[in-house]
């Protein structure tokens, strides 16, 4: 099996609901999601499980 490019015209095109605007990293932003966490404490959690 090969692939060609008429494998990947429905990726080609672009989506209708997409701002093409506003910049790639400014829409993952957006997205993203912070997380706010303390590493020592979530390993010493786990080696207590253990």
């Amino acid at each position: 099996m090969s692939l060609t490019t008429d494998d990947f015209t429905a990726f080609l095109t672009g989506d209708p609901e997409d701002d093409e605007d506003i910049p790639l990293g400014d829409a993952l932003r957006e997205l993203a999601v912070e997380i706010e966490t303390d590493a020592v404490e979530d390993v010493r959690d786990g080696r207590e499980r253990f």
